[in-house]
């Protein structure tokens, strides 16, 4: 899969940009605040509906406007024809937030969901700031589960979707200045249902990412190391079908019921789970040096990629933000390789000073006052 053009107006700094490529990888260059990373943050955003910045979608207009629209043409290849030829598509893809609400079309059409516009662009993204995704809060590693798992799962996003709406229910049960226990209790059967199958999932997520996570780390360090995800949940049994995993849910739910009322919320069940990176026996989320962390970050990420390509039928579009300056000599001429094998296209952002580090083989760009320009060899 691979972006052959976008276009963003109002969005961050940009009051109109439009972009057209035909290459596989592309460099984006310029200093610092000149839009680069907002330039990912809007194709990522297109895939996934949310920024990775953690960012309120109001943060995300540009100044002095109301609102904001991105859209993309992509071209995603389908099976080998009998000329032996791969066969491509196009799809057009258009997000428009406004303070009403965020609505979506697919080539022209609107969608009568906003569920129904995930997937569509498979993309995954690598920052600085993914550093805390192994060693901060255990809100950011739920996040990198629910939106790798919102690209490939319906199923997964439904019952997120349910799962959040019974918690508000059964925490203003639990908040009510009439406290009403059989109100409360009635919320845990559809929140328990909900939980069962968002654990099932991320379970499984996490056991497939592991089996990505080793050789990928191999790749960049070549070494052998045991770098593997662990799920860690409410729950002490967590490895049965979803249909078994509801009534222990139920039980928790009503071990804490007291201890709920008195906090006024809810304190476990998938909103409070967790994921465990180690390598080689060592939790990376306690100890662990900011090379081995910027390698299993990294790795983490790749394994993402190999995940949304075996459930999606594509290469994902893989965003690499400042990785010049964060990463040493000798992982970036590793990396680029690793990449090119499991990723359709490959968008990098640089400072310009970096942009030969990094040994694009497609175009470059420079940003400069809100717009992007081809660089041409020479300049």
């Amino acid at each position: 899969m691979r972006l052959v053009s976008l276009e963003l107006d109002h969005f961050r700094l940009y009051e109109r940009l439009r972009l057209a490529t035909e290459a596989h990888e592309l460099a984006l260059v310029g200093p610092n605040a000149s839009g680069k990373t907002s330039l990912l943050e809007a194709v990522y955003y297109l895939g996934t509906a949310r920024s990775f910045r953690f960012a309120d979608d109001r943060d995300l207009v540009r100044h002095g406007a109301a609102r904001f629209s991105i859209r993309a043409c992509l071209e995603r290849e389908g099976e080998t024809n009998e000329a032996e030829r791969v066969t491509t598509w196009r799809n057009e893809l258009a997000l428009l937030y406004e303070p009403e609400g965020k609505s979506a079309a697919v080539d022209g059409e609107r969608c009568k969901r906003l569920s129904e516009l995930l997937g569509r662009l498979v993309v995954c993204c690598f920052t600085v700031e993914d550093l805390d995704t192994v060693r901060g809060s255990a809100g950011r590693r739920r996040r990198f589960l629910d939106l790798l798992l919102g690209q490939v799962s319906p199923s997964y996003t439904a019952a997120s979707g349910e799962y959040l709406q019974a918690l508000r229910q059964r925490n203003a049960a639990l908040r009510a200045e009439e406290y009403d226990p059989s109100e409360v209790r009635a919320w845990e059967t559809p929140l328990a249902a909900s939980a069962a199958r968002i654990t099932t999932l991320r379970r499984s997520a996490a056991d497939e990412l592991t089996g990505f996570l080793r050789p990928v780390f191999a790749e960049l360090t070549e070494r052998e190391h045991d770098l593997r995800l662990g799920y860690e949940s409410s729950l002490t049994e967590t490895r049965l079908e979803a249909e078994r995993l509801v009534e222990p849910f139920l039980a928790v739910f009503e071990r804490y019921r007291e201890r709920d009322r008195r906090r006024g919320h809810t304190t476990a069940g998938p909103h409070r789970d967790d994921l465990r990176l180690s390598l080689d026996g060592v939790d990376l989320r306690r100890f662990a040096s900011r090379g081995q962390l910027r390698l299993s970050t990294l790795a983490l990420r790749l394994a993402e990629a190999e995940f949304l390509a075996r459930h999606t039928a594509t290469k994902p579009v893989f965003l690499l933000d400042d990785a010049a300056s964060e990463l040493d000599e000798l992982t970036n001429r590793r990396l680029l390789p690793v990449l090119r094998r499991r990723v359709g296209q490959l968008v990098v952002t640089a400072l310009p000073g970096d942009a030969d580090q990094l040994g694009i083989e497609g175009e470059v760009y420079e940003l400069r006052d809100g717009e992007v320009l081809p660089v041409t060899e020479g300049d």
